[in-house]
């Protein structure tokens, strides 16, 4: 019986060398983020196409960006008790279908539903991905495997704008979703990779909290749609404010019942763990630094420096190109012994006095702000390789699937909290594409990135505490000391390059 025990965990260790370019497949990770680009740049030859509709050009992107946040944290819980393998499978043929529909659509009203549907498949793919590779890798192997996502994801930040741009001015809109139908293709082709891989995991023996969910995807919606409505009519009106207060009423229903339920959606336990807050607050920081960065300087350059959107996007390259590279620097990193604290440190760093130097920079002139925009860049990259990997390791293997769907709600939350009020100031103070104010841009990215250094600060601190108040639970993978390590003949505390242990 105990040969073959070594037996497994031999084969278990050989799967994950194996597979380490497949677990949670790239072409996921660079799916995901174009869905939303490539819809944006194809905009306006959508509505050539389709005819002027401003409702529905909206829901164009906010229909995706909706089901995308209220189902990250769902698909993570139901990945845990169904298995991980099926609710990803599940959540690429439903990303899937929803852009086989878009790339066939002829009016508004079916290609807002397939965006819906594909935005639902997304939220999976997301979450789901990151606890596979969390489940499947240790040590050195599993911060390589962020980190290589990391870079997928900043490749199709970087250059997916473009590639969308030309896309579409060669054969129309249609193109784009056709090419992300065929990413979402090679993607399956390599699920029987991951399938074996998975082979490990431990269901939960629970049943899918259906009222949780049903609470947190009301919440979200209303508040989410709140934003849009206190963007567009202001932050005072009733509607917003209206969803503001019943949404937030429903977050509390949801955070009482999943204290009381048995099985809960979010684990109120991985909530206090002070290391695990800490790090999915870094990713707030970035949402109010890089996200607002990436969404907004393209307008104030048009409007302040009269470039075209073409140029426009090809400056900002200066802000998303070192996202491809700073992943794999933060790895090799981790990997020579720097403490991931410090790295997500640096990082915070970087943002903050990055974004600051380039809202100053924004008045002097154009020159001035490359510079800036490079650092700010940089740190964004640096974390993006570090922070669901090192969330994931504070969580209990078997709850992975649910920490990557909380990492991934802040992550969209914050984003759509962060755009929204910098919107809203931007329009006020600063203008729009066809005027801009250098001063009035300065003003409120250093005011936001005050605010995100806040957040930064309390991440800091959370980390910190977390590393001295909390060991890591024995059902985290394997730790020092883990009996699979000896049993394979490596010493207890090895650097945990093996895959994780068989079920008894």
């Amino acid at each position: 019986m105990e040969r073959d025990d070594v037996r497994r965990r031999a084969a278990g260790r050989h799967g994950a060398r194996r597979t380490p370019g497949d677990a949670g497949h790239p072409a996921r990770h660079f799916t995901v983020p174009l869905s939303v680009s490539g819809t944006a740049v194809s905009l306006g030859d959508i509505a050539d196409d389709l005819g002027s509709s401003p409702t529905g050009e909206q829901w164009v992107l906010n229909g995706y960006n909706l089901t995308f946040a209220c189902s990250t944290l769902v698909w993570g819980s139901v990945a845990d008790i169904i298995g991980r393998w099926r609710a990803l499978l599940t959540g690429l043929v439903t990303f899937g279908a929803g852009s086989a529909i878009s790339l066939v659509a002829t009016d508004y009203l079916t290609l807002d539903a397939a965006r819906l549907v594909a935005g639902a498949g997304a939220g999976a793919v997301f979450s789901v991905g990151s606890a596979v590779v969390s489940s499947n890798f240790r040590g050195e192997r599993r911060t390589r495997a962020f980190a290589l996502l990391g870079s997928v994801a900043g490749l199709s930040l970087a250059f997916g704008p473009t590639l969308c741009g030309l896309l579409t001015e060669a054969a129309g809109w249609r193109l784009v979703y056709g090419f992300q139908l065929v990413c979402l293709v090679l993607a399956c082709a390599g699920m029987p990779l991951i399938r074996r891989a998975a082979d490990h995991e431990r269901r939960q023996e629970a049943r899918i909290d259906v009222a949780g969910a049903v609470l947190f995807c009301a919440a979200t919606t209303l508040v989410l749609g709140g934003l849009a409505l206190g963007s567009a009519t202001g932050w005072a009106s009733p509607p917003f404010l209206l969803c503001t207060v019943v949404g937030t009423v429903c977050y509390g229903l949801f955070a009482w019942h999943e204290s009381t339920t048995p099985s809960p959606l979010l684990s109120l336990r991985t909530l206090r763990s002070r290391r695990f807050s800490g790090i999915t607050l870094v990713v707030a920081v970035a949402s109010f630094t890089f996200t607002n960065a990436v969404a907004y300087l393209p307008v104030f350059l048009q409007g302040a420096f009269g470039f075209s959107p073409g140029a426009s996007g090809a400056f900002l390259m200066f802000l998303t190109v070192p996202v491809l590279v700073a992943p794999l620097i933060a790895g090799r990193l981790a990997a020579r012994g720097t403490p991931a604290d410090r790295i997500m440190t640096w990082s915070i760093a970087l943002l903050v006095v990055g974004l600051v130097l380039t809202g100053v920079a924004a008045e002097p002139g154009l020159v001035w702000m490359a510079l800036p925009m490079v650092i700010v860049g940089v740190g964004f990259g640096l974390r993006a390789g570090l922070v669901d990997g090192e969330a994931l390791a504070q969580v209990p293997e078997k709850e992975a699937g649910m920490g990557a769907g909380w990492i991934n709600t802040v992550r969209l939350g914050s984003e759509a909290i962060a755009v929204s009020l910098f919107g809203s100031l931007f329009a006020s103070f600063v203008g729009s594409a066809a005027h801009a104010s250098r001063q009035g841009f300065a003003v409120i990215t250093v005011g936001s990135t005050l605010f995100a250094a806040v957040i930064g600060v309390w991440s800091v601190v959370l980390m910190r505490r977390g590393r001295q108040a909390e060991p890591p639970p024995g059902d985290r993978g394997r730790t020092v000391g883990d009996p699979a390590d000896t049993a394979v003949g490596r010493p207890a505390g090895g650097g945990g390059l093996g895959a994780p242990a068989p079920p008894a």
